[in-house]
């Protein structure tokens, strides 16, 4: 039986642009100690000390980037990404991953490498823009150095359908709707080597870094909410 590990965790929360992060502090000062910000709108995964791990012969990349001509609803991207905070993201663009026979694969890998002093990142999230199935639940787990899992769970598009304000159920909702998109993070002080996915084909707005410069260690134990602190022991 391995160790329990403590972790705090942030979201699902609601989110239209990177302001909407809870690390968004670090975003904005990031010098290389801060949170570095990946939203793939040129089209690659180029930020440092990360890499997108496949399998069974498929292709990691952004949606634009595989296919030249995507529908006009294709891409459920963050909203702020296409110049508009106008309830979707049609106009942006997303990391998906596909089958060497060219359909949505609904599993990522991403890998965390050390930076230049050894470092894994201690803080990692992303934006879950759209499940493999409307009532899918996605599940998404936090590998240490040593291929532990830090914390696994798992989320359904259904919770979320939900008005921010009344939580009474939003009508109408659809694929690509802003209101359906969540940030999902955590933060693990021993550092953090890999982010796994299962039943997510589209993802947006990979954070991971170091430290939040303005927030202080009460403040961010207060933001991360009633799931702040969790510990879970696995066989």
């Amino acid at each position: 039986m391995g160790a329990g590990e403590a972790a705090t965790l942030f979201g699902p929360s609601l989110y239209f642009s990177e302001r909407d992060s809870p690390w968004f502090s670090g975003i904005v000062d990031n010098a290389g100690n801060g949170i570095w910000l990946e939203d793939f709108e040129d089209g690659e995964l180029n930020t440092p000390n990360v890499q997108a791990v496949t399998r069974f012969g498929d292709e990691a990349s952004t949606f634009r980037s595989s296919f030249n001509n995507p529908g006009p609803t294709a891409i459920w991207g963050v909203d702020g990404d296409d110049g508009a905070l106008n309830g979707s993201g049609y106009g942006g663009d997303v990391w998906i991953v596909t089958t060497n026979a060219g359909g949505p694969r609904d599993q990522m890998i991403f890998q965390f490498l050390p930076d230049s002093q050894g470092r894994l990142p201690t803080y990692v999230g992303f934006v879950i823009a759209r499940f493999s199935g409307g009532n899918s639940s996605a599940e998404v787990d936090w590998l240490d150095a040593d291929g532990k899992t830090i914390h696994d769970d798992f989320y359904r598009t259904r919770d979320w359908a939900l008005d921010p304000v009344t939580q009474e159920p939003m009508e109408g909702l659809f694929g690509g709707d802003a209101r359906l998109h969540r940030f999902v993070g955590i933060y693990h002080e021993d550092g953090i080597a890999e982010l796994h996915l299962e039943k997510v084909n589209q993802l947006d707005h990979l954070q991971y870094g170091y430290s939040i410069p303005e927030l202080s260690k009460g403040l961010l134990l207060l933001l991360a909410g009633l799931r702040c602190v969790v510990t879970r022991r696995r066989n």
